[in-house]
């Protein structure tokens, strides 16, 4: 793996490359100081049945949105062939972000990928493909998550809501996700997200929602049932 990834064999060091590859030089972007890390590997064929491929996620390098711990690493799709790992692609802002694991194929589909992530308080729970070149053919966000509206700005608000969701259960045929969602208007308005505010405002109209949304799998689509379309609607409408 480290040859379809580092210049020559005197750059392997046992996570990565001992120095950046030349390779992912981007544009305006270049290759920081220091070497590539690789910190995750999954396994499957992601791009047709029958291949054995690998997806590593890495840290360093390209200093831009590149940090593992913010989910928005480079990641590289790899594929064996003759006994040889081979580089098929490069990901870097247009691929997987935050922590992934497989969807299994079913019959003739390829392996999906289904990743969670979060950044500066608003994140998603997402479904991904690629296509036989080891492109991203396909993204489709499951459950949007936010602590706040207006979760950049510092005004003060009027009205306040969150939501978090977690992955309960991930199978062939569906995936379960746990959702945790609150709302409240207060006077006079508040930050949403400062806990350090320290007015006396009133708290009304609360609502809180803990439940589970469940997708179920069309070919490689991942819909909603016919609760958790409720539960998705009410949730919006309170937001």
């Amino acid at each position: 793996m480290r040859s379809a990834l580092c210049d020559k064999p005197a750059d392997f060091v046992e996570t990565g490359c001992r120095v950046c590859p030349k390779f992912m030089t981007r544009d305006s972007e270049r290759p920081a100081q220091g070497g590539l890390g690789v910190y995750s590997i999954l396994f499957g064929s992601f791009t047709s049945v029958g291949q054995t491929e690998a997806l590593l996620r890495s840290n360093g390098c390209l200093s831009h949105v590149s940090h593992a711990e913010g989910g928005f690493a480079s990641a590289f799709l790899l594929r064996k062939e003759e006994g040889s790992w081979r580089r098929i692609s490069f990901l870097h802002g247009d691929g997987p972000m935050g922590i992934c694991q497989k969807i299994p194929g079913q019959g003739e589909r390829r392996d999906l990928l289904i990743c969670t992530y979060e950044d500066y308080g608003a994140g998603a729970i997402y479904v991904m493909g690629f296509d036989a070149d080891g492109k991203v053919q396909k993204q489709t966000g499951l459950v949007q998550t936010w602590i706040a509206p207006g979760w950049r700005s510092v005004e003060k608000q009027k009205h306040c809501s969150s939501l978090g969701a977690d992955l309960k259960k991930v199978s062939l045929n569906s995936i379960e996700i746990s959702v945790f969602f609150s709302s409240f208007d207060v006077d006079p308005p508040i930050n949403c997200f400062d806990e350090s505010d320290t007015t006396t405002s009133k708290i009304s109209n609360s609502k809180k929602i803990q439940d589970t949304a469940v997708f179920t799998r069309s070919d490689d689509d991942f819909v909603p049932d016919e609760k958790t379309k409720q539960l998705l609607s009410e949730i919006k409408s309170s937001r």
